[in-house]
């Protein structure tokens, strides 16, 4: 048997994972607000002016007003968790078509089913018997499906706003390659000893590098300029340690003047390169061609592979899969990215629509 200790830390641990104070205040709101829902339609009553507290309670608990209440709280939730993340999943029109008619068939059922009202009470504005129920049903049916589908949308929406944000954060503090910046120093260190004149040069690209990923990239987009030699002074600062049976070709054509472009989109798929395509002890090639247009920018990206030892650095940055989300959720439908990973070479395709 489990020690009485252990049992009572296992109950705490499941408590505040819960967080039962934040549950029950979501209850109560919920609770509260389908108690007003469901008191509408004494808004309804030609009597409203006479009633009581008594006879707006006696109302709330007839039988068919506590069927329909039933309904229509089944009807929110089953929609708001099942029927509409079903609808996104298979994106079709006709799966939700299908879903309203069948709820509103039960609706039409459950109305025609149940004892009608009496005339003659409190109760006299639900005593006309018709496939609808009272007059104020199939608004309540349209404001609970309309209601369902709203807060599902709009908590969709505010997921993906989050995601998309905690994915632009991880990025940007991730953006320095810890392996690149070992690297790089080792190189300008290699510089400093032989006393050569690109020390100095190389040291001011780095620190560009750096200012340009903590200080300038905070916002949604950014200067295509400043994107540009951010990608210009790492390719210069990688041919540091390139040895001489490595081929590489960097061409980049158009004005990045007066462009704006989402930070960070681009560099993951050079690092890919570089990271997979150089190897000094064997025949190593990388192309880059970036082309910029006047609404949009294209970039090829092609390496050989090579052996690649595993005590190199497991990442650039987010990698390529973080970057195919951010270019999703940045340029829905304004971009088009092919990679293509075959047995000795890897390339990359994106074009993007600029904003």
């Amino acid at each position: 048997m489990l020690h009485a200790s252990t049992i009572q830390q296992q109950t705490i641990r499941l408590t505040n994972k819960i967080n039962i104070p934040q549950l029950l205040k979501i209850v109560g709101i919920h609770f509260i607000c389908w108690l007003a829902f469901l008191c509408l339609p004494e808004l309804f009553n030609d009597n409203i002016s006479e009633l009581g507290l008594q006879d707006v309670i006696e109302d709330l608990v007839y039988p068919p007003r506590i069927v329909n209440g039933l309904f229509f709280i089944i009807l929110f939730y089953f929609s708001y968790f099942v029927a509409i993340p079903s609808y996104y999943y298979y994106r079709t029109f006709i799966f939700i078509a299908v879903y309203i008619l069948t709820t509103f068939v039960i609706f039409l059922m459950l109305n025609y089913l149940i004892t009608p009202y009496s005339s003659g009470t409190s109760h006299s504005h639900h005593h006309h018997k018709t496939i609808l129920g009272p007059p104020y049903n199939l608004f309540m049916y349209m404001i609970t499906l309309i209601f369902s589908f709203a807060m599902r949308t709009y908590n969709n929406w505010r997921n993906v706003y989050e995601e998309k944000l905690n994915a632009e954060i991880s990025f940007l503090k991730a953006q320095i390659n810890p392996h690149f910046l070992f690297n790089t120093l080792n190189s300008i260190y290699s510089l400093t000893i032989t006393k050569s004149d690109d020390a100095p040069e190389a040291v001011l690209k780095l620190s560009g590098m750096m200012r340009y990923a903590v200080s300038d990239t905070g916002q949604q987009y950014v200067s295509l300029e400043k994107e540009v030699d951010y990608i210009q002074n790492y390719i210069e600062l990688q041919k540091l340690r390139l040895d001489k049976n490595i081929t590489f070709n960097y061409k980049i054509t158009g004005n990045p003047v007066g462009k704006k472009l989402a930070p960070f989109v681009l560099i993951p798929f050079i690092e890919n390169a570089f990271k997979y395509g150089v190897n000094a002890e064997q025949e190593s090639n990388i192309n880059i061609i970036i082309d910029i247009a006047d609404t949009s920018i294209e970039m090829h990206v092609w390496n050989k592979k090579v052996t690649i030892y595993k005590s190199e650095d497991t990442g650039t940055g987010v990698g390529i899969s973080n970057t195919r989300k951010r270019l999703q959720m940045l340029y829905p439908g304004k971009h088009l990215l092919a990679i293509y990973d075959r047995e000795t070479e890897f390339s990359v395709s994106l074009k993007i629509d600029l904003v």
